[in-house]
């Protein structure tokens, strides 16, 4: 699948990506302050942004996994199964979200942008479930990095950086924050979502 976008959607997507730019510009600035297991701000920011609402026990074990894993080269395919250990549960955008901040190249699953691309997880008694999950993020991240090879993709960075030149985001970052402002049918999200609301 491929990403959509027009130039008149990312001109008008790019003001209210800062609002999200800034709290994730923060989340990763302090990622490696401390241990982000005990760092009740950092959670409260991160739960925040990507919007995580599960109990004190699950995210305990969220936030333990991305301490362990925060200084090592990790894939999609081995947060997902150590989530999965973790929760009892394969849950890959919040596995995604995870790799995302130790690897700011990566992309996330989140369901605006599944949309935007036509794509969506499998159901939880799909047979093969976790092997179509990890085909399902390989088709994300190609998808993002077929378009960065456009015309409109090249735009999409060189607008960007005009637009926020001190921010020091992956070319992948910078098209998933445009994406979450942009809706499926190519008409913006609903005004002011992500400045009011930046978490995924």
């Amino acid at each position: 699948m491929m990403v959509e976008l027009t130039r008149t959607q990312i001109g008008e997507a790019l003001p209210r990506v800062a609002r999200g730019l800034e709290q994730y510009l923060w989340l990763q600035d302090h990622r490696d302050s401390g241990n982000i297991l005990r760092d009740l701000v950092y959670r409260k920011r991160f739960n925040g942004f990507y919007r995580i609402r599960r109990a004190t026990g699950w995210q305990d074990k969220f936030y333990r996994l991305l301490q362990k894993k925060k200084a090592q080269p990790v894939t999609f395919g081995q947060v997902l199964r150590a989530l999965r250990r973790a929760t009892g549960r394969h849950q890959a955008s919040f596995a995604s979200k995870l790799v995302a901040t130790i690897r700011p190249e990566m992309a996330v699953i989140d369901s605006v942008v599944l949309k935007n691309l036509g794509l969506s997880l499998p159901r939880d008694n799909a047979p093969n479930r976790l092997a179509r999950i990890d085909r399902l993020y390989e088709t994300l991240g190609s998808s993002f990095r077929a378009f960065l090879r456009t015309e409109t993709g090249r735009y999409l960075v060189k607008r960007f950086r005009e637009e926020y030149p001190h921010a020091r985001i992956s070319k992948v970052k910078m098209v998933d924050l445009v994406l979450w402002q942009t809706r499926p049918n190519n008409a913006l999200h609903r005004t002011g979502a992500r400045a009011a609301r930046p978490g995924r």
